[in-house]
């Protein structure tokens, strides 16, 4: 009896040893069970880019350091939360941070980035449900006027079409995608961590004015969010990778709502890419 009270209580030390203070509240190491693991990398803190940083810090008291660290650690906390109800979620949060340090030097200096065309746009953001409807509506609409797609510019690649030399700028949309450079990273980091699935955070941007083509019928959101991401299994192989995007009102400069309305629509549309089509997260 004696051996079993002291195994439970070193148990119990050992759990609270792992729960460290954030600059957003608590990230706590998750509790074993039989789901599979998953290990959230935040982005590299050069890897962030904000017009609307010095109406944030004028507004909420904070330097550019603070805001940026503020978005990192509340974009992977929210993911944190999203993974829950389906896998094991890890952070670089919940461990000491001199080892989180160290070991996210390691992840950076191992991995490149690349930038592809966006598969598809995919915006997110909270809606009512007459608005839901009415957007329906339009999209209904949009879908069955063959008009709708005569403004698509067609993309067309340099080379030699009937005769004549052809060169053309590519102007759609990309989203920077990891890299995995270091044929080592995944295989130490599974040592480490047995995670099933690791989410790489590639970049954050925050602009100010969002793609003109919704100014018209979405007056107030002038703001856009932009959250590029990669998935990759134990093995190396991409599960999903892309950028979601979110758009708010001009006025929002209060970093807190900001967070709490945006980022979890954001890391629930991201654990959707993870969990695939055939898991209905969101409606």
């Amino acid at each position: 009896m004696r051996k079993i009270i002291i195994c439970l209580f070193a148990i119990s030390c050992i759990s609270i040893a792992f729960a460290q203070n954030t600059t957003t509240g608590n990230a706590t190491t998750p509790i074993i069970n039989n789901k599979s693991s998953v290990l959230v990398i935040p982005f590299e803190s050069k890897m962030y880019l904000s017009d609307i940083d010095r109406d944030l810090a004028l507004k909420n008291d904070l330097n550019f350091q603070e805001i940026k660290a503020k978005f990192r650690a509340a974009l992977d906390r929210e993911i944190f939360i999203a993974l829950k109800p389906y896998y094991n979620p890890l952070s670089f949060y919940s461990i000491e941070p001199q080892e989180s340090r160290a070991e996210l030097a390691y992840i950076y200096n191992s991995i490149g980035f690349k930038y592809e065309v966006m598969p598809e746009e995919v915006v997110v953001k909270k809606e009512t449900a007459g608005k839901k409807l009415l957007n329906k509506f339009k999209r209904s609409k949009r879908s069955g006027d063959p008009a709708s797609s005569a403004g698509t510019e067609e993309y067309i690649e340099a080379g030699i079409h009937n005769g004549e030399i052809v060169s053309q700028v590519d102007n759609r949309e990309k989203y920077m995608k990891t890299k995995l450079s270091n044929e080592k990273l995944l295989p130490n980091l599974n040592k480490k961590f047995s995670a099933s699935h690791y989410i790489f955070i590639n970049q954050l941007d925050i602009k100010r004015s969002a793609d003109m083509r919704y100014v018209a019928a979405e007056e107030q959101y002038k703001r856009e969010i932009k959250v590029h991401y990669t998935i990759f299994d134990m093995n190396g192989k991409e599960v999903s990778s892309g950028a979601i995007k979110s758009r708010f009102a001009s006025g929002q400069n209060d970093i807190d709502k900001i967070i709490r309305i945006q980022f979890p629509l954001i890391a629930q549309r991201i654990v959707q890419n993870l969990l695939g089509p055939d898991e209905a997260m969101i409606e």
